[in-house]
């Protein structure tokens, strides 16, 4: 009987003692969790202790950048944990510290002679190839000598420079395509039904080989909802053109064609002695016979004097500049 109190005793003072007592994490226990970079709870934790979220890891003075989310660092993402949530520290210092300045996760690699893709796992704070001064690093095995690092530290200094005359080259290529920037502003225009690189052309007062160029396009088609970069100079409204319609005289020359007022989709073209439905189609690249006949509703009989519609849609190569109004 006494034996049986003294064991139930045990376990009631056993249950009074303090949780904190057996919050001793170990190694196993911890596991990643999140996105690096992300504002979400991310990095080390343990069933005991959350992720930290980005504001508390900035808070527990770590690194977070696109190079670096000391979150994720095997020791100091789990000590700012552990110390943040007032858990006792059990965590070891260990790693290589980069303290001549910023050098390659792929040079050291190589003097460590160890696979890339080694080092890259068993440092997953490690974002990018570039490893800023002060960052830690694990599984290296190999302690650099102070020649070794700073000959690192120079080899990546170049490899900065190279990639900064790299992007000013292409800049200035890029820069080479469109309007000083000083002068010029970018404007998107948003393809509607209907629109071919004429007629945005007149709304924008910008020409159709820059719209072009500055789009990369390689011909004039364009679809609707598609989105074009235009330039026009600082200050500059953009308007619409109207283009009036005009009557067809008998002594312009023969592709006779003309915008009209209430259509803008369309040109007229006043058939002459001797056209043909085909004859006709062979003017407008992209259209045919039978695109003329359906667009006019109509049949292969034709006569002089007679309007006929181009859709404008489908001529290939169209633009104002091309196909002028008659005088």
């Amino acid at each position: 009987m006494v034996q049986k109190m003294f064991l139930r005793l045990v376990c009631y003072a056993v249950c009074l003692l303090p949780l904190n007592n057996y919050a001793t994490p170990t190694t196993q226990m911890w596991s990643l969790q999140g996105e690096a970079g992300s504002f979400a709870p991310a990095g080390w934790s343990h069933l005991e202790v959350p992720a930290l979220t980005r504001v508390q890891g900035v808070r527990m003075k770590l690194v977070i950048n696109t190079l670096v989310d000391e979150r994720f660092d095997p020791v100091k993402g789990k000590k700012a944990a552990l110390n943040f949530y007032q858990m006792e520290d059990t965590i070891a210092a260990s790693g290589l510290i980069i303290t001549e300045g910023t050098v390659l996760l792929a040079d050291l690699a190589v003097a460590a002679d160890l696979p890339l893709r080694i080092l890259e796992k068993n440092n997953p704070h490690v974002l990018r190839d570039v490893l800023p001064k002060g960052t830690a690093i694990y599984g290296l095995n190999y302690t650099t000598s102070s020649k070794e690092a700073l000959a690192m530290v120079e080899k990546q200094e170049k490899y900065t420079t190279a990639l900064a005359v790299q992007y000013q080259k292409r800049r200035k290529q890029v820069l080479s395509f469109m309007p000083d920037p000083t002068t010029h502003s970018a404007t998107t225009y948003v393809v509607r039904s209907g629109d071919y690189l004429g007629k945005i052309s007149s709304r924008t007062g910008a020409s159709v080989s820059d719209i072009r160029k500055w789009n990369k396009l390689k011909g004039n088609t364009i679809y609707p909802g598609q989105k074009l970069t235009v330039w026009k100079p600082k200050g500059a409204k953009v308007t619409t053109m109207a283009v009036a319609a005009a009557i067809v005289k008998k002594e312009e020359k023969e592709v006779a064609a003309v915008r009209t007022s209430k259509n803008e989709n369309f040109l007229s073209y006043e058939v002459k002695p001797g056209d043909t439905l085909w004859s006709i189609a062979q003017k407008f690249p992209g259209v045919s016979a039978d695109n003329l006949k359906s667009y006019n509703k109509m049949n292969e009989l034709i006569k002089a004097g007679e309007h006929l519609k181009i859709p404008t849609q489908m001529i290939t190569d169209y633009s104002p500049e091309k196909y002028p109004a008659a005088q």
